[in-house]
């Protein structure tokens, strides 16, 4: 199922976004799972405005022994001239 999320660029500058996981619980379930979205790489989000995102959860068919996972998820807003 796919959650919306908005994401405020508060600073002063524009900023592109990167998106990545850590600390996966159990540790191999990175491995089965892969956590997408739609933001355009290199798309700037200019200061003071909101960008509405979507965040994509896939499991991998061949999956095996996993029954619960967590996860943080990172988002980075990076300063872009």
């Amino acid at each position: 199922m796919p959650l919306e999320i908005f994401i405020k660029n508060t600073g002063n500058v524009p900023i592109t976004l990167s998106l990545s996981t850590e600390g996966w619980d159990p540790s191999n379930a990175g491995s089965y799972i892969t956590l997408t979205w739609d933001y355009i790489s290199g798309t700037k989000v200019q200061p003071g405005s909101v960008l509405k995102v979507t965040l994509k959860l896939t499991v991998s068919s061949s999956v095996q022994g996993i029954t619960s996972f967590s996860f943080n998820i990172v988002i980075t807003g990076t300063e872009s001239p």
